[in-house]
């Protein structure tokens, strides 16, 4: 392994734990003050019905629950941690994607 990803991988083990915990309190937030907002389906939204998954897992709940985070309807909750989870979750993200980028950067430069 490069020497850069394994500067990388502590920053992960970091990032990942903190940014699901901003996630998950966020998505409660969110789901106790708009339920309607996350009412997004798609074509394997059936798993996550009557319980056999958690809705939380379904990736378009996760892809409408970073639109919220990242747009103006996050300033709309009534929850003042609300705003607080939602910086975390985009600077997590955006943290967490610049890592990647770098580590499999220096990986496949180490390969060559």
């Amino acid at each position: 392994m490069s020497g850069l990803f394994q500067l990388v991988l502590p920053g992960f083990v970091v990032i990942v734990p903190i940014y699901l915990h901003s996630y998950v309190r966020f998505y409660g937030i969110v789901k106790g003050e708009r339920p309607e907002w996350l009412n997004v389906r798609g074509a394997f939204s059936f798993l996550y019905d009557n319980g056999v998954l958690p809705r939380m897992g379904d990736p378009n709940v996760t892809v409408e629950l970073i639109r919220i985070a990242f747009g103006a309807r996050a300033r709309e909750l009534g929850s003042p941690r609300a705003a607080t989870y939602a910086r975390r979750i985009k600077f997590l993200l955006c943290l967490g994607i610049a890592l990647f980028i770098i580590g499999i950067t220096g990986v496949v430069g180490s390969a060559t």
